[in-house]
């Protein structure tokens, strides 16, 4: 065993709020666990030049001792673990066990208090407030941080937060909707005249909305009223304005920010958001004045790009559970944002979702498919735009297009809410042509359901569905591969998503457990689950094979079964036998691909995946992985036919870009 006992190595690529909450988590975890702890400043990937100067924050001497440069981070981080591999632990003795050994742990979270599930987070929380004080910071920063201390600690200050920024203003932020982030102002007006007579303080990256605030609140504090910060760097004024937030004794803010949540962790207290301060009635009717505002001149917004924000956070109210129709206004105040030259690119999807609820199947596609060419749409809007753009298409009986349309959204991004709505119901529809999908029980997929999603980015849910949504997770498991989303990819490895399988078969009751289909299912998922062994499931898959022998899928889920047990021989043979059930079916072909390569059959493997490209055209990631073995081999000029075919499939996949300019193909 090491001499020396591993260390806690925190890091983060983002912000002051983030960088803040995870130092203070690795001051907390250093303390409980006897050991010491290391700050990462600079990580591969980080996002934020204006914190690229820490000496504007810190002392040298605090530096020295709890700086790790590159080489300590590489020679630190060569056995670390990160510290989410303990978090599913009862008890500590597997931490300790790797601290003693001389290995460490890499802490990344930074937006939550982190505790243990053997510790009582109730009783880390409030430590985190004295935490602050330990770290090293330059004197300058200090006497502004004493008198913030003296004007509002013990006060009964409330704090507010306006997120606003580079979400209105920002490339590629504007470009995409932040309902977690973004508040309507009249939110703020609601609470502040709730609690008129008490001390108030505002923050925002946005200094024009806290002066338009003080004109109707003249009592309201702002940093300035602390002190004067204004020739301080941004890193400064950041770090003491969200330390002044926290000496508040309430913090009311956005759903998701990282500088209020830091400021409320450090303060030792729960972070307040709006839903935790106002009424359902009083936060309807600063819904309703916002609409008010939204239908009057423009210019009672920063710029036409905040009045669309908020004008995505409206349709939620609009399109809440049992509200009234609203779609007609909610369109003539769309139409309105983009005669104003509101050029955020979610706004045109916004509209179009507007057209098509009300069965303006023609005009939503148009929408649609001239937003599909903005490149500043998001990777998430695009698979949303994919998937109503295959909705519409369905509508119109187009179901070869519809299946098209969908596959690219689907595969980019399989687990996105608004994506697996619009597919449910073009499934439940028979809208889309089941042929451009890998075999899978399509009757069964339809009674697989899970529970309405109690967030969605865009979709009013029940203006598209009356049933409760497929949970396509059923079909990932077996095509998790054609996934482009890595966190799509992680099924297995994901408790609650594998628990929405066990309790959507438990709630299905159109097939019995006696059918051949549910008992294909309940195997694999079993097995996923740890209720049996591979070595069981095999032996029970084999029986659903003799029912059922000409169906592939069941041939094909033996195959893993094999692999799973470490039997490459028989999986190879149940994978052929699955391709002998539909030898012309590119997703088998595939299958048989990647299996080849698995147990070692490479140059085998490489040839079926190829092949699976030539015959299937819709399915990016079977085109991209043919494009990725050409290039690998140096065929550029063949990887780039692939390659140029998966990118125009999936335009926003970064990793398709990235290898056709490998290719010599360009990356546009």
């Amino acid at each position: 065993m090491s001499a020396a006992r591993g260390v806690f190595i925190g890091q983060r690529r983002d912000r002051m709020g983030a960088r803040l909450l995870m130092m203070l988590t690795c001051i907390r975890l250093a303390e409980d666990y006897g050991t010491d702890y290391r700050v990462n400043w600079f990580p591969q990937g980080a996002d934020a030049p204006e914190l690229d100067h820490p000496h504007e924050l810190f002392t040298q001497q605090w530096m020295d001792v709890h700086f790790a440069n590159a080489d300590d981070f590489d020679a630190l981080s060569k056995d670390a673990k990160p510290i989410w591999a303990f978090q599913g632990d009862a008890t500590p003795d597997k931490l300790i066990a790797h601290l003693d050994a001389g290995r460490s742990v890499l802490v990344e979270e930074g937006f939550e208090v982190l505790a243990f599930p053997w510790e009582d987070i109730e009783a880390i929380r409030p430590r985190y407030r004295d935490f602050i004080h330990r770290i090293g910071f330059t004197d300058e920063l200090r006497l502004i941080m004493n008198r913030a201390d003296e004007r509002l600690s013990g006060q009964g200050v409330s704090a507010y937060h306006i997120r606003r920024g580079d979400i209105l203003n920002g490339l590629p932020w504007k470009h995409t909707t932040w309902p977690a982030k973004i508040e309507p102002e009249e939110f703020y007006e609601a609470h502040l005249e709730k609690a008129a007579g008490r001390a108030a303080i505002m923050f925002s990256d946005q200094p024009e909305l806290i002066t338009r605030f003080q004109r109707r609140f003249p009592n309201l504090l702002q940093m300035s009223n602390i002190a004067d910060v204004s020739g301080m760097t941004r890193a400064q004024r950041d770090f003491l304005e969200l330390y002044t937030m926290s000496r508040a004794d309430q913090v009311v803010a956005p759903v998701i920010s990282a500088f209020s949540m830091a400021a409320a962790r450090i303060s030792g207290r729960q972070r307040k958001v709006f839903r935790d301060v106002l009424t359902e009635d009083e936060m309807s009717e600063a819904y309703e004045a916002a609409i008010t505002r939204l239908n009057g001149p423009l210019d009672k917004f920063l710029n036409p790009s905040e009045a669309a924000h908020i004008y995505s956070k409206v349709l939620f109210h609009f399109n809440r559970l049992n509200a009234e129709d609203r779609t007609e206004e909610a369109t003539s105040l769309g139409d309105k944002l983009l005669h104003a030259g509101a050029d955020n690119a979610f706004l045109p999807l916004l509209q179009a979702l507007n057209l098509f609820y009300q069965g303006q199947w023609d005009a939503a596609l148009g929408l649609v498919d001239a937003v599909l060419q903005d490149p500043n749409v998001w990777p998430e809007d695009h698979a949303v735009l994919c998937a109503l753009k295959a909705a519409a298409l369905g509508e119109k009986r187009k179901r070869w297009q519809a299946a098209q349309a969908f596959s690219q959204g689907f595969w980019a991004k399989p687990i996105r809410p608004d994506v697996l709505v619009f597919g449910s119901r073009v499934v439940y529809r028979d809208h889309i042509s089941l042929r451009l999908f890998p075999p899978t029980d399509w009757e069964l997929q339809k009674v697989i359901r899970r529970p309405w999603f109690n967030f969605n980015a865009h979709v009013a849910q029940r203006k598209v569905l009356v049933r409760l949504p497929c949970n396509f997770d059923f079909l990932l498991m077996d095509w998790w591969d054609l996934s482009l989303d890595q966190k799509a990819r992680r099924l297995f490895s994901s408790t609650p998503r594998l628990q929405r399988l066990v309790d959507g078969l438990a709630r299905m009751t159109d097939f019995p457990n006696t059918d051949v289909r549910v008992q294909s299912f309940q195997t694999v998922l079993s097995v996923h689950t740890g209720e049996i062994t591979a070595t069981k499931a095999v032996d029970l898959m084999r029986r659903v094979v003799a029912e059922a022998p000409e169906n592939p899928l069941y041939h094909k889920r033996l195959a893993g079964l094999f692999e799973a047990e470490g039997d490459a021989t028989n999986a190879r043979l149940a994978m052929a036998d699955a391709l002998a059930c539909d030898p012309g079916n590119p997703f088998l072909v595939f299958a048989m691909g990647r299996c080849l390569e698995r147990i070692g059959a490479t140059e085998q493997g490489h040839k079926q995946i190829i092949q699976a490209a030539d015959m299937d055209k819709n399915t990016a990631a079977i085109q991209g992985e043919a494009g990725r073995i050409l290039l690998q081999r140096g065929e550029r000029k063949a990887a780039r036919l692939y390659l140029r075919a998966a990118k125009d499939l999936c335009p926003t996949y970064q990793r398709f870009s990235n290898q056709l300019q490998r290719a010599g193909g360009g990356a546009s």
